[in-house]
């Protein structure tokens, strides 16, 4: 239930977020590349595709972030319990748990650093992921 109400919330976010970014991409291309004898696939992976990859790169970013810190439905889905077996505690609810049920403020501090942690190294990976492999190399021309 907690992935059901999780996906239904960031499925209108990144839409709107992709299709503001199809509506940046020139027209001209697409009419350059069907004069050119481009098939719509051709056209989806040459054109389309690499004019979203910042997008997708903002995309991924917010939504490494958002699922690392999600909080609000877990919590009032479970009731605050975590669910059967914990299998519904994030990363954040135990912190807040941790801190302000059992009043260890200490360790949910040890969590949260962790926590930043792990989002940052996955930022950095995503940004690797996405970033441009020619970068820094000169051109031979």
């Amino acid at each position: 239930m907690i992935s059901f109400v999780v996906f239904w919330r960031y499925v209108g976010w990144n839409t709107i977020l992709y299709l503001s970014a199809m509506q940046t991409i020139p027209k001209d291309l697409y009419e350059a590349a069907t004069i050119d004898g481009a098939s719509r696939i051709k056209q989806f992976f040459y054109i389309t595709l690499p004019m979203l990859k910042p997008m997708m790169f903002f995309a991924i970013t917010l939504s490494i972030i958002g699922s690392l810190q999600i909080f609000e439905e877990p919590f009032i889905i479970t009731n605050g319990t975590g669910g059967i077996d914990q299998a519904g505690k994030s990363a954040a609810m135990h912190m807040y748990i941790t801190a302000f049920q059992e009043g260890d403020f200490g360790t949910a501090s040890a969590i949260s650093w962790i926590l930043f942690m792990i989002i940052a190294a996955l930022s950095w990976g995503n940004n690797k992921l996405f970033s441009d492999k020619n970068q820094g190399e000169s051109d031979e021309n």
